[in-house]
């Protein structure tokens, strides 16, 4: 979580928040735990009363808030283009009517950026440290690519296309953990699916957690097997067996993002380090799929390969 944090302010914000990493972590988990009851029927309706746990929640969104304020106050103080994603945020212009984003419209776009890019990011990579420990003829065929690669040296965007096998180990990992495990979807107006009226204002609820360990498609769903990320294997299988961000107008902004930051981190942790899991870690799916109780240690990793650079 630190270090995912670490990189969406950076890259996203041009922000240090390793300072605050600490209680913007708690702040999260906090969210984590009670937001469901909000997606209950009168739910929003939940926050106005003195519970515990509604002024939890509260204080919380006003830890995160402040970060985010600060950051979008500090840019516009200092008037600067830096290129990433807030500088484009506030620089965008209304086509139709003039004007750019208020404090408070930017901040909801830089909210959801930041939230979603770490805390989803984190438990992918979790997962994928808890499936090598358990398979170590992957693992050992995952450092034979970065070994061969990379040589001891630091990987770069540029190296993102050239560990293909990397990249299916997440992947593998994506579909038996999503960690966006289940997305909900407003009908706008009654939609027919499949012979079932789907009535106007109605939630949908679509489950990556389920349809990727279908047997239909997913055969022996229980065991991890990157190499069913194949050309060949994609080919094989529709196009909606798997969909871990999401589909449609609505699948999620970061994808790419997502997909390069875990391949690179991966590679650049895995070429120093393996670990062990000492405590089976169990699934905690609340609105993500955080890995509960894992434990483990580490040890250094020697590379098959001289270091170079």
């Amino acid at each position: 979580m630190r270090v995912t944090l670490s990189v969406v302010a950076k890259t996203l914000f041009n922000a240090d928040v390793d300072e605050e990493a600490d209680e913007i972590g708690a702040s999260l988990t906090e969210l984590i735990h009670i937001f469901p009851l909000l997606l209950a029927p009168y739910g929003e309706h939940l926050l106005r009363l003195p519970f515990p746990r509604m002024r939890r929640f509260r204080a919380a969104l006003d830890r995160l808030d402040r970060t985010i304020f600060s950051i979008i106050e500090e840019r516009r103080k200092s008037g600067r283009d830096e290129g990433d994603l807030l500088s484009m945020l506030l620089l965008a212009q209304d086509e139709e009517e003039g004007g750019g984003m208020s404090d408070r419209q930017v901040r909801d776009e830089a909210m959801t950026l930041f939230l979603a890019g770490h805390e989803t990011t984190a438990n992918a990579l979790s997962w994928t440290w808890y499936a090598l420990s358990q398979n170590p003829d992957v693992e050992r065929e995952m450092h034979e690519e970065l070994d061969r690669v990379l040589a001891g040296r630091m990987p770069t965007p540029a190296d993102y296309p050239r560990l293909p096998f990397t990249e299916m180990v997440l992947a593998e990992s994506m579909r038996m953990f999503p960690p966006a495990w289940w997305m909900g979807r407003l009908a706008m107006e009654d939609v027919q699916l499949g012979g079932w009226t789907v009535p106007k204002g109605a939630v949908v609820i679509v489950a990556p957690g389920v349809t990727q360990m279908d047997e239909r498609w997913w055969p022996e769903p229980q065991r991890f097997d990157p190499r069913r990320f194949t050309a060949e294997g994609k080919a094989s299988r529709p196009r909606m067996a798997y969909f871990p961000f999401g589909a449609g107008t609505r699948i999620c902004i970061g994808e790419s993002f997502a997909w390069m930051e875990g391949v690179l981190m991966l590679a650049t942790l895995a070429q120093r380090w393996r670990v062990e899991i000492t405590e089976t870690p169990r699934p905690q799916a609340s609105i993500t799929l955080r890995p509960r109780g894992m434990r483990g240690k580490t040890w250094r990793r020697v590379s098959t390969r001289p270091r170079t650079g």
